[in-house]
């Protein structure tokens, strides 16, 4: 699944706000889904919090975003053949932190 992060003040609904369903998805975040098919929409965090990370296929036209790197590497299937040239970090991004608040993770 591909996620984008952008500020929380750049994020919106164009329509189906009121179907959006979250749910704690662990001690320091939630998810957010769509109640009628449960499409995931996006992830937050409480240590980052004027920031979300959404699904790029919630958008109307998901290849606008290019991906700038590729994380959870080490874990990746391993059918995965990507041919890219980006770069592949072993779990978090470069420079975050992780599910817990802690980092960076560089």
């Amino acid at each position: 699944m591909v996620f984008a992060t952008v500020p929380l003040s750049d994020y919106r609904f164009e329509e189906g706000e009121p179907t959006v369903r979250r749910i704690a998805s662990s001690h320091v975040g939630h998810r957010a889904f769509c109640g009628d098919c449960g499409t995931p929409l996006y992830t937050r965090v409480e240590h980052q919090p004027d920031t979300l990370d959404f699904s790029v296929a919630t958008l109307d036209d998901p290849g606008r975003v290019r991906p700038g790197f590729h994380i959870f590497w080490a874990s990746r299937p391993p059918w995965v053949e990507i041919q890219d040239s980006l770069p592949k970090y072993e779990q978090f991004r470069p420079n975050g932190v992780d599910l817990e608040g802690n980092g960076p993770s560089a």
